[in-house]
C-alpha cells in the first residue's frame, strides 16, 4: 500500500474523469451529504425528547451517530475493493437510507418505551449504558448505510486512477459542502417553516434522488464500467500506515473537542441561541470542505509526512484565536469570532485527503484505505465529544480546555514535522516551534484565558466565583465588594449562565411558590422545575410542602448559599429533594403526582433547549402529573405580544381552567391551569401570605416593599389579567409551539425575539455566515468554469 519514493502510478487517461458521467457523482454525494446532516439535527433532537436535555444525552446521541457512521465505514473498506459496480451499491445504498429513515419514528417510539422501563427500574450507570446501546440500536442500520458510501464511491471513482488523493478530496469537500447546506437549510428556514417531520421527509428525497441518480448513471455508463481491475491481496498495515492512523484519530479527537469547546466559548451572553451552535458548525463544515477542494486543486504529487506535521502544529496554534477574540469581545463580535474558526478547520480539511494520499499506495487498495483513515478519524470524533464535554471543561474550564487541545494538535504536528523532515528542511520545524510557542504566550497570561462574563464582572468588583461542569458555565456575584470587604448589598446577588444573567433576588421567584399554594391551600406537594438561586423551592418549603426540585445543571443548587444565608437548612431539609435531571424528561418518566408543578425556566425564552418546557407535549404530559385538582404554574417574562399570546394558545388546550396573574412588579406573568377551577378567596391569600415565616421569606425581595395580608389579598386579586375565555379570546388563532414546530427556538423568520440589539445580534450573524456559504460555492463555480476552459483549449 505504500507508495515508493514518490513514484507516479499510471494515469487512466489524461488526468480527468473517467467518464462524463462520473463528473456528477461528486454532486450526487453533495445531496448525500445535506441529508446526513439534516437527519443528524432532526434525529438528535428526537433523542433529546426521548433521553433528556442534558449533556451526557446529547453526547451519547452524537457519538452513537458517529459510530454507526465509522462502522460503516470499516465495512465499506471491507467490501469496497470486491465491487464490480460500486456506483450501482452506492445508489441502493441511498435509496435504502431514505426508506429507512421513514421508520425512525417507528423506531424511537419503541426504544421510547424501553427506555422508561429502564429509567424507572435501573440504576443511573446502568441507564447510561440503556441509553447508549438504544440510541446505538436506533441509528446503527441508517449510519453504518452512511458510513458506507465514501468507500464505496472511492472503488468506483479511483479503481484505475492513481490520484486517490484529488478524488478523496473531491468527493469529501463536496459531501461536506452539501453538509453545511443541509445545516442551514434546515436551521435557517425548514424547521422553522415546515417542521421537524416535514424536514425529515426533504432529507429522505435528497437521498432517493442522490441513489436514484447514481443508478441511472450506472446503467448509462455501464460499458465503461466493465471489467474492472481485481483487486489485490491486502497487505498488512506497516508501522507508516498505523502511525497514519493515529495521527487521523488525534485530528479527528481534537477537531470535535474543539467544535464542542469554541461553540460553549461562542455561546457566552449570547442567550444560548440555536444560531451560534449552528453557525459555529457551519464554519466548521466549510473550513473543512474548503481545505479538501483546495487540497485536490492543489494536487500534491509528493506528500509528506513533515508537511501533514506542520499543517497541524499551524492548526494547533489557531485554535486560541477565536477564543482571545470571544473572551475579550463577547456578543459584539460574535460573528468575527466564529469566522476565526475557518483557518483551522481549512487546515483539517486539507490534511484529511492528505493523511489518505499518504496512506494509499495503490488504486485498487483506495477503497480499504480511505475506509480505515476515516473509521480512525471518526474513532477520534466520538473520542474528541466525550472528552470535552466530561473531562477537559469540569476539570480545566473552557479557555485552558481550548489551550490543552491545540497544544495536543501542535505536539503530534510538531512530532511529525521534526521526525521527517527531509534533510536541510528547517521551514515546517520551525512552523511547529512558533506553534508551541504561541500556545505557550497565551497559557502564560491570565487575562486571555478569562472568559468575557468573568472580564465583565471583574470591573465591578464584586464578590464573584466561576464554575464550569458538563452543561453550562455558571457564574455568582453573592454581594459585597471585594476592594471594601462589604458583604451585604443583596441587590447584587445575580446567577449568569453561559454568560446570560438568568435570574437575582426577586419577589418574583418567591410569589411563584405563594400563588399556586394560594390557588390551592391544602396543597402538600410541590414539583419545581428550574432550581435557579433556590427561591421558589426555598418558599416551597417554608409554606411546609414536600419539595421536589428538578434541575438541569449539578452546580446551580450548590451556589445557593451565594444568595441565602440560610441555604444549607433547606439544601438539606427532610421536606426537600433535589434531582439534577432534565425536567421534561423527569415529568414524562417519573411516573409521580404532584398538588402543584411550578417552572421558572431560564431566560431568554428563545435559548436552545428552552422550548421543550414551552411545547404543547410538554403540557400534556404536566397535566397527567398532577392530581385531580392540582394546579400547574409557570412564570413567562414579559415578551412580544404575538410570542405571548402562541404561548397562551399552546397552554390553553391542555387544561379545563386557566388563569394568568401578573407577577407583583408587572414585569411577567404566571400562566396557571388546572383541571378544576382556579379561584384565589380571601381566607386562602391570609392563610398562605399572612404567616410570619412567609412574612420574612417575602420580605428578603428587594425589588418589593413589604406588605401585610391584607394587602396581598389586593395585589393578588388585582393581579389576575384573564381567565379561561378571556385566555381564549385575547389568544385568538394561530400556530402552537409543539415539538415538532419549536418556533421559540427557530424564530428568524418570523422574528420572535422580543430583543432587537439580541435579534439584530442573530441577523448579523446568519446573514455572515450565508454571505460566506454563497462565496463558497461561487469560487467553486468559477474553478470549474476555469478548469472547463483550460480542457477545451487546444
Amino acid at each position: 500500500m505504500r507508495p515508493s519514493g514518490g513514484q507516479r502510478l499510471p494515469s487512466a487517461g489524461a488526468g480527468g474523469w473517467r467518464t462524463g458521467f462520473d463528473s456528477w457523482v461528486p454532486v450526487l454525494f453533495l445531496a448525500s451529504g445535506a441529508a446526513g446532516l439534516i437527519y443528524q439535527v432532526v434525529w438528535t433532537q428526537d433523542l433529546v425528547l426521548i433521553f433528556g436535555d442534558t449533556t451526557l444525552a446529547i453526547v451519547t446521541s452524537v457519538s452513537a451517530f458517529l459510530a454507526g457512521l465509522g462502522i460503516g465505514s470499516l465495512v465499506g473498506a471491507a467490501v469496497g475493493a470486491r465491487l464490480r459496480r460500486a456506483l450501482a451499491v452506492y445508489g441502493l445504498v441511498e435509496i435504502t437510507v431514505g426508506c429507512l429513515a421513514l421508520l425512525m419514528p417507528v423506531a424511537f417510539g419503541v426504544i421510547a418505551t424501553v427506555f422508561r422501563s429502564a429509567y424507572l427500574s435501573l440504576s443511573p450507570a446502568e441507564v447510561a449504558l440503556i441509553r447508549f446501546g438504544l440510541a446505538f440500536v436506533a441509528l446503527a442500520p441508517v449510519t453504518m448505510l452512511m458510513g458506507m458510501s465514501l468507500p464505496v464511491l472511492t472503488r468506483h471513482l479511483v479503481r484505475a486512477d492513481p490520484d486517490v488523493g484529488d478524488r478523496i478530496a473531491r468527493l469529501y469537500g463536496l459531501n461536506t459542502l452539501g453538509a453545511v447546506a443541509g445545516l442551514l437549510a434546515s436551521g435557517y428556514l425548514l424547521i422553522e417553516s415546515i417542521g421537524l417531520r416535514d424536514t425529515t421527509l426533504v432529507a429522505v428525497g435528497l437521498n432517493l434522488c442522490a441513489g436514484g441518480g447514481a443508478l441511472v448513471l450506472s446503467g448509462v455508463s455501464g460499458a465503461a464500467q466493465a471489467g474492472p481491475r481485481p483487486a489485490g491481496p491486502r497487505p498488512p498495515l506497516a508501522g507508516r500506515h498505523r502511525l497514519l492512523l493515529a495521527v487521523t484519530f488525534t485530528s479527528g479527537l481534537v477537531s470535535l473537542a474543539l467544535e464542542v469547546l469554541w461553540t460553549r466559548m461562542m455561546l457566552q451572553s449570547t442567550g444560548s441561541s440555536i444560531y451560534v451552535f449552528i453557525a459555529v458548525v457551519a464554519v466548521f463544515l466549510m473550513g473543512i470542505a474548503g481545505g479538501s477542494l483546495i487540497y485536490e486543486r492543489r494536487r500534491d504529487r509528493h506528500p509528506q509526512l513533515a508537511t501533514l506535521g506542520a499543517l497541524l502544529a499551524t492548526a494547533g496554534a489557531l485554535t486560541v484565536v477565536p477564543m482571545i477574540l470571544s473572551n475579550w469581545s463577547g456578543p459584539r463580535w460574535l460573528p468575527a469570532a466564529v469566522l476565526f474558526i475557518l483557518p483551522v478547520t481549512t487546515i483539517f480539511g486539507y490534511t484529511f485527503p492528505l493523511t489518505v494520499r499518504l496512506f494509499v499506495g495503490r488504486a485498487d487498495q483506495a477503497s480499504r484505505g480511505v475506509g480505515l483513515v476515516y473509521a480512525a478519524n471518526t474513532a477520534g470524533c466520538v473520542a474528541g465529544t466525550v472528552l470535552a464535554g466530561f473531562v477537559l471543561i469540569p476539570a480545566l474550564g473552557t479557555s485552558v480546555a481550548i489551550i490543552t487541545a491545540g497544544a495536543i494538535l501542535a505536539i503530534a504536528g510538531g512530532a511529525l514535522a521534526f521526525g521527517f523532515a527531509p534533510r536541510g528542511d528547517k521551514l515546517r520545524p520551525a512552523a511547529a516551534l512558533a506553534a508551541a510557542a504561541a500556545l505557550l504566550m497565551v497559557f502564560a497570561s491570565p487575562a486571555a484565558k478569562l472568559t468575557y462574563v468573568q472580564n465583565q464582572i471583574a470591573t465591578t468588583g464584586l464578590r464573584t466565583a466561576h464554575f464550569e461542569d458538563s452543561v453550562a458555565s455558571v457564574d455568582v456575584t453573592g454581594g459585597g465588594n471585594v476592594r471594601s470587604g462589604g458583604s451585604g448589598n443583596i441587590h447584587s446577588r445575580h446567577l449568569y449562565i453561559n454568560g446570560y444573567g438568568i435570574t437575582y433576588l426577586t419577589i418574583t421567584t418567591k410569589v411563584l411558590a405563594y400563588v399556586a399554594k394560594a390557588a390551592r391551600p391544602d396543597a402538600t406537594s410541590m414539583l419545581n422545575i428550574c432550581f435557579g438561586m433556590g427561591a421558589t423551592y426555598r418558599s416551597s418549603i417554608i409554606l411546609g410542602l414536600h419539595t421536589t426540585a428538578v434541575e438541569l445543571d449539578p452546580t446551580v443548587p450548590s451556589v445557593m448559599p451565594w444568595f441565602y444565608p440560610d441555604a444549607s437548612k433547606y439544601l438539606h431539609s427532610p421536606l426537600g429533594n433535589i434531582i439534577l435531571s432534565d425536567g421534561r424528561n423527569y415529568v414524562r418518566l417519573s411516573g409521580k403526582h404532584y398538588n402543584l408543578i411550578t417552572v421558572d425556566f431560564p431566560p431568554p425564552i428563545w435559548s436552545a433547549g428552552a422550548v421543550v418546557l414551552l411545547a404543547q407535549e410538554f403540557y400534556q404530559e404536566a397535566a397527567q402529573r398532577l392530581t385531580a385538582d392540582g394546579v400547574f404554574a409557570t412564570y413567562i417574562p414579559k415578551t412580544e405580544s404575538r410570542q405571548e399570546k402562541t404561548i397562551f394558545r399552546t397552554i390553553r388546550p391542555e387544561f379545563r381552567h386557566v388563569s394568568v396573574v401578573y407577577n407583583p412588579t408587572h414585569s411577567g406573568t404566571y400562566i396557571m391551569g388546572s383541571q378544576a377551577p382556579i379561584n384565589f378567596t380571601e381566607p386562602a391569600i391570609r392563610s398562605v401570605f399572612g404567616n410570619k415565616a412567609a412574612q420574612a421569606d417575602l420580605a428578603g425581595a428587594p425589588d418589593f416593599p413589604v406588605h401585610s395580608a391584607a394587602q396581598w389579598v389586593s395585589i393578588i386579586r388585582h393581579s389576575v389579567w384573564l381567565t379561561d375565555n378571556q385566555v381564549n379570546a385575547y389568544a385568538g388563532t394561530g400556530p402552537m409551539i409543539t415539538d415538532d414546530h419549536p418556533l421559540t427556538e427557530y424564530f428568524l423568520l418570523d422574528g420572535y425575539v422580543s430583543n432587537p440589539v439580541e435579534q439584530a445580534l442573530m441577523t448579523r450573524l446568519d446573514l455572515g455566515i450565508s454571505g460566506l456559504f454563497v462565496l463558497l460555492i461561487l469560487a467553486i463555480a468559477a474553478d470549474s468554469a476555469a478548469r472547463r476552459r483550460t480542457r477545451a483549449a487546444p
